[in-house]
């Protein structure tokens, strides 16, 4: 069996707040200034606030199914044929979030520090080491991400330290000049940075806890944990740079590692990086874990061989993530990824939620 034991409280929070983070923390927050500009430490609250209504809907459609993880109680919602379909994308879509970790953060590595080595290299060391914990138990793996969130501390006392330098407060004002809809707007990009929550549809059932509203507090901690790191990223990179600047670089937590001198480390940048290194591969493995949870249910009776599935869906990843050594085609493939993001933890979810009330009102009457 996968499961020999539940996960506690604490575990799931980790499991949450690892998942979220990403390799969004060195580009925040340059995609989300588009419009807002300095006011763009605005549009990752509302994003945050998003977020924390899609893990509403989640909830909300868990507890309708305490006993049941989504791959099962899908076939309740929909019936057999459209609920072996959706466990397929599904399936699809974790694939496809573990082949945007992967490939994104190899990028950042190819560029940054590793100039030498082959993107196929990276990209597939890094699988290999993703797909032999996602293999685990969702203990195992859990127990393993509580150990790495020591790694993800250490990232956040480097991030805080070398952002206090030179900047200029008055960067933020005055605020609000962008107005609301420009805000609203680049809201939506902030929005894809704390996917990761989804993972609570798979999960639900396999949380040790006295009442199910444990979860959603574990759930709202960990979301509020994401949003307020993200939120000292964006301050910090606003501090530093201009609007002017913000617009052409793509990653300035990088430029403000490298610049901040510090006399034990020479390059902190690069020391970062490597630490960070072990944060995404959280993401990636948690995704790869799912993607085979996933795939083990599209044909409605569950396939035990779980270790299996996880490395025949990491072969897939590593076969298409090659193809994304070549930037224009990576950042292509981030927007219909970030679209699929949208439909599938946000509006596939409430879609089931009101489909079962609407189910339970028609078996009543």
């Amino acid at each position: 069996m996968i499961h020999l034991k539940k996960i506690s409280i604490n575990q799931l929070i980790c499991l949450v707040i690892l998942t979220q983070v990403g390799v969004s923390v060195l580009s925040i927050p340059y995609a989300e200034s588009r419009r807002a500009g300095y006011d763009s430490w605005m549009s990752i609250l509302v994003g945050g606030i998003f977020a924390q209504i899609a893990i509403i809907v989640i909830y909300q459609l868990g507890k309708r199914y305490p006993d049941q993880s989504l791959q099962q109680y899908i076939f309740s919602i929909l019936g057999k044929p459209l609920g072996s379909l959706m466990n397929l994308l599904f399936a699809l879509y974790c694939a496809q979030s573990s082949i945007m970790v992967v490939t994104s953060y190899s990028d950042v590595l190819n560029r940054w520090v590793l100039f030498q080595t082959p993107f196929f290299v990276i990209v597939g060391i890094s699988l290999i080491v993703s797909a032999y914990v996602a293999s685990s138990t969702l203990r195992s793996i859990a127990t393993i991400t509580q150990s790495i969130l020591n790694m993800f501390l250490i990232c956040f006392v480097i991030i805080l330290v070398s952002g206090m330098g030179k900047g200029d407060w008055r960067h933020f004002m005055p605020i609000g000049s962008h107005g609301i809809g420009s805000i609203i707007k680049d809201s939506v990009p902030a929005f894809w940075a704390y996917a990761g929550y989804e993972l609570l549809l798979y999960v639900f059932p396999f949380v040790k806890c006295n009442k199910k509203k444990d979860i959603f507090i574990a759930m709202s901690i960990a979301n509020g944990v994401t949003t307020l790191f993200y939120l000292l990223i964006t301050t910090l990179v606003m501090y530093n740079f201009s609007e002017s600047q913000l617009n052409t670089i793509t990653e300035p937590m990088v430029y403000i590692l490298r610049k901040f001198r510090w006399p034990v480390v020479q390059s902190l940048d690069i020391l970062f990086m490597t630490i960070w290194l072990s944060v995404t591969t959280v993401t990636a493995y948690v995704y790869l874990f799912l993607s085979a949870r996933y795939f083990a249910f599209v044909r409605i009776k569950e396939i035990r061989k779980h270790s299996f599935l996880v490395w025949i869906v990491a072969l897939i990843c590593f076969t298409v993530g090659i193809w994304f050594s070549d930037r224009q085609s990576l950042f292509k493939f981030s927007e219909y990824h970030n679209k699929a993001t949208m439909i599938m933890i946000a509006l596939v979810p409430t879609i089931f939620l009101l489909i079962s009330y609407v189910r339970e009102k028609v078996a009543r009457e």
